[in-house]
């Protein structure tokens, strides 16, 4: 009897002992595998973005600063105007020792960087991870697409507004084409159509004087005697120190100084900024060297 009872017990404990018993926890699925991350792709490489011409192009085309300083320039060249006619003398002593009395003024002016601005020229040039050469300088040249510096119509149409002959100087180099070999200079009428195209108004073959041109040298010293025979240069107006003086292929940057000191450039002769070449740099054969660090 007892047995009994004791094995009735048992089995009367039995299910409270289950409910106090926790539930066994379900599985756990296995999470998910984390995807690799994807390759990074390396960045484009774009052409011209360590040339060293990029940030002097970039000024030209896009900074209001080289809007303002070439306008500045025509601006300066403007006040300088009255003065330079009423007082004796010429811009050019070394071509015009006379100062050119008696004959009537004029202004001489580079093309390229004064007047015309060539610098998607040098954009090009960067993209394609190419340095100047003759035969892609003489496509653009043909292509007339040169816009104007600014300032620079406002002042030639002033100059002409009070008598003065503006003359253009240029080393654009006259040579036949392969498509026009019966020209000897077709890069003249281009030249011409491209200012005409810009504001200039109409300028005379014989007021664009090219190199190679009557068999003249890139040096710009007989050409501007050619001016002086007939005018009297009263200023000059470039965006080189060989538009205002004769400057030796050899010359650095002292004798450059030198030169410059003796010049006219607090009177009659107009500079205009381009810091995309010249002959500044060609003077600097090591440029890391040439850098000031104090």
């Amino acid at each position: 009897m007892r047995l009994r009872l004791s094995l009735l017990a048992l089995a009367l404990l039995l299910p409270a002992c289950s409910a106090l018993t926790p539930p066994r926890a379900a599985p756990v699925p296995d999470a998910p595998p984390v995807p690799a991350p994807a390759p990074v792709a390396a960045a484009p490489v774009v052409k011209g973005a360590n040339d060293p011409r990029l940030l002097a192009t970039l000024y030209v085309q896009q900074a209001e600063e080289a809007r303002r300083a070439a306008e500045q320039a025509f601006a300066l060249a403007a006040l300088r105007l009255p003065d330079a006619l009423r007082k004796t003398g010429s811009a050019a002593p070394l071509e015009q020792p006379d100062g050119g009395k008696g004959k009537p003024p004029a202004v001489v002016f580079d093309v390229d960087e004064t007047v015309l601005d060539n610098s998607p020229y040098q954009a090009r040039a960067i993209l394609a991870g190419e340095r100047f050469t003759a035969p892609t300088w003489d496509q653009w040249v043909s292509e007339k697409k040169a816009a104007a510096i600014p300032g620079a119509p406002g002042f030639v149409a002033a100059l002409r507004k009070a008598g003065v002959r503006p003359v253009f100087v240029t080393n654009r180099a006259c040579a036949p084409r392969p498509d026009r070999p019966e020209e000897d200079c077709p890069q003249k009428a281009d030249t011409i159509a491209n200012l005409r195209a810009t504001g200039f108004g109409e300028v005379p073959p014989e007021d664009l004087l090219l190199y190679k041109e009557q068999g003249w040298t890139a040096d710009k010293s007989k050409r501007r005697a050619a001016v002086a025979a007939k005018y009297r240069i009263v200023m000059l107006v470039g965006d080189q120190l060989g538009d205002f003086v004769d400057v030796p292929r050899t010359a650095d940057r002292t004798a450059r100084r030198t030169l410059a000191d003796a010049g006219q450039f607090s009177t009659r002769w107009v500079m205009v900024p381009n810091p995309m070449y010249g002959g500044w740099a060609d003077s600097l054969p090591d440029p890391v060297a040439a850098l000031r660090v104090d």
